[in-house]
């Protein structure tokens, strides 16, 4: 009995992260649900599934691969359809793609590689799309991929390195939301660390250099640090920790572990269940054959 249950105890890679790291993983999911499309359904996402995947087939357009990489990670960031298909796409069509769109396909792989705590390869994935937005890459890409070193930095220690990619982001900034977005990323990987200090000076001095941004941040930080730390939360959690009905046999084994007393007792149950339904088969068949032999 102990053993058939031991995988309810075992832990997860999820189980093992600090809280730091879980925070950092939140962010970046976040940034997956802000690039949603506000009023786009599930219906609709999976069928832009259905339709990357038949441009797809038997590779006849292997450039497609990272539209469906996209399909799979924009409805669920953690699908390990999308780890896979980024793979398939680093071996068979990442030369055809334009430099920017190389540089999407390298950054999305490294979001695959960090949600499943594969920081060192995380880290060169978000390099080699750092090297492709250089050549042909937005602002908008390089801030993003900036925010993205600093957590791949601070999740492997690398404070210092973080926070410089932290002041590379602010410069890229283009509207005063993306000084917010920039700080709450900064804010995520550098707090509690010998850099917070620094981080806190060159945000200061970024809102001294961007009196729209520095009105823009005491609105909505409410000027009070109480207000900062309850956003700071808030931006922290997604709709991931809520419970949704499984989908998979992969999910409902999340689940379980993650309620695993509540899981233990229905399985311990289904088992007894199991147990004496066998008993009372046995039972029934054996007082049906004794009838038959009393009967003869």
């Amino acid at each position: 009995m102990a053993n058939l249950f031991s995988w309810l105890w075992e832990e997860s890679e999820e189980d093992k992260d600090t809280s730091a790291i879980k925070q950092l993983k939140a962010d970046w999911i976040q940034d997956n649900s802000d690039a949603r499309e506000q009023d786009v359904t599930r219906k609709q996402l999976e069928k832009r599934i259905e339709a990357a995947e038949e441009a797809v087939d038997g590779l006849k357009q292997p450039t497609k691969l990272l539209d469906l990489a996209e399909a799979y990670g924009i409805l669920n960031p953690r699908d390990e359809r999308c780890l896979k298909t980024c793979e398939l796409l680093m071996q068979v069509a990442l030369a055809f793609l334009t430099r920017q769109r190389q540089g999407d396909a390298h950054h999305l792989h490294a979001r695959c590689l960090f949600l499943r705590s594969r920081f060192d390869e995380t880290l060169r994935a978000l390099q080699r799309a750092q090297d492709c937005y250089k050549e042909q890459g937005t602002k908008r890409l390089r801030r993003q991929n900036n925010m993205c070193l600093a957590r791949v930095y601070a999740a492997l220690g690398k404070y210092q390195d973080a926070h410089q990619r932290i002041e590379v982001a602010l410069t890229q900034c283009e509207k005063k939301d993306d000084g917010i977005a920039v700080y709450m990323s900064g804010k995520t990987a550098l707090q509690n660390t010998e850099f917070e200090d620094e981080f806190i000076s060159s945000w200061e001095s970024h809102l001294e250099d961007n009196p729209e941004t520095k009105a823009h941040y005491q609105s909505f930080m409410g000027g009070s640090d109480g207000t900062v730390k309850q956003l700071m939360k808030q931006h922290a959690s997604t709709k991931e920790d809520e419970v949704q009905v499984p989908e998979t046999f992969k999910d409902w084994v999340k689940l379980a572990r993650q309620y695993k007393v509540i899981a233990g007792l229905i399985a311990s149950f289904i088992v007894c269940y199991m147990i004496f339904a066998v008993w009372i088969a046995r039972y029934l068949s054996n007082a049906m054959v004794s009838r038959m032999f009393d009967k003869s």
